[in-house]
């Protein structure tokens, strides 16, 4: 039996709780669907009409439920609901494999102990000229002591949806056996190394029917991200690449010039202090 399916004259029909724009309107819509007996099918007949969203005096509503009315033996109306993202209806729990994030792009504060370019120097005396300490910063005689600077950060967290039989507790010693390492591969359009996993929680009662979990669990997880880098110039010396979670760390020594003694970096080391592993394996989602 073929199914047809069209959109009811007079629909859609509006709903107003206050009569002014953008203020909890809502809208349904009306669909009739011809031959057959299953309330689901005619339900998924009108769905595949139906918009995902609608907008009413610039006001986006969402599609929220839809409900089938038998008119007949192989005949219904069903009435599909729109509202705003706000209402609870939009809120149920959803489905496993789904999962939304939240970040914070603040800026945070690292010390650096070598500048990008060094602008000027100047002097008192010629007979005491400012020697060039190839972008060293802070040399106070003894040490060099750097400067704190604002740089980029990012930290997000993602909350993923899980089916109940798989947050067990080898999951849960996973979750906290990699914490602290780095991606070994590109997840989330995020380059291998970029990212470092600060850990996972969750909690919550699990509702059982016959004594099955039946409802998804969500396990939050954070990150850090930090940018790889490459043609890093540090004085004279030149660093191909550092991972944004690898340490790159400055050796200098003291060299004496017209009776200076003032320190130059010599020596200069990517050093990798993170274990790695893959994201899209440990969690499930996000690979490329």
């Amino acid at each position: 039996m073929t199914i047809t399916a069209y959109e009811k004259a007079g629909s859609p029909r509006a709903r107003f709780v206050n009569a002014t724009p953008q203020n909890g309107s809502s809208i349904e819509f009306a669909y009739v669907v011809l031959g057959t007996t299953s309330e689901i099918d005619a339900t998924n007949a009108a769905l595949a009409l139906a918009p995902l969203a609608y907008i009413v005096n610039s006001e986006t509503l969402v599609r929220q439920e839809a409900t089938p009315t038998s008119t007949g033996m192989d005949s219904w109306e069903v009435t599909i609901r729109y509202g705003t993202e706000d209402e609870q209806t939009s809120w149920q729990t959803p489905q496993p494999g789904t999962w939304h994030f939240g970040f914070d792009t603040s800026g945070g504060t690292h010390k650096i102990t070598q500048s990008l370019q060094t602008l000027w120097r100047g002097e008192r005396s010629l007979q005491n000229p400012a020697p060039d300490l190839l972008g060293a910063v802070n040399y106070d005689g003894k040490k060099v002591q750097g400067v704190e600077i604002v740089v980029p950060k990012l930290e997000f967290s993602i909350t993923a949806y899980y089916a109940p039989t798989a947050v067990t507790t080898t999951f849960l010693a996973n979750i906290a056996r990699n914490t602290g390492k780095v991606n070994t591969a590109v997840w989330l359009g995020f380059a291998a190394g970029e990212l470092l996993f600060l850990g996972g929680s969750g909690q919550g009662d699990i509702p059982t029917v016959a004594g099955q979990r039946v409802k998804p669990i969500p396990v939050t997880f954070k990150f850090a991200a930090s940018e790889n880098r490459t043609n890093i110039h540090v004085g004279d010396i030149f660093v191909p690449e550092k991972q944004g979670w690898d340490y790159l760390w400055v050796r200098y020594e003291k060299i004496e010039s017209a009776g200076v003694v003032y320190p130059i970096p010599v020596h200069a080391y990517v050093e990798r202090t993170y274990e790695r592993m893959n994201y899209a394996t440990l969690f499930g989602f996000g690979g490329a």
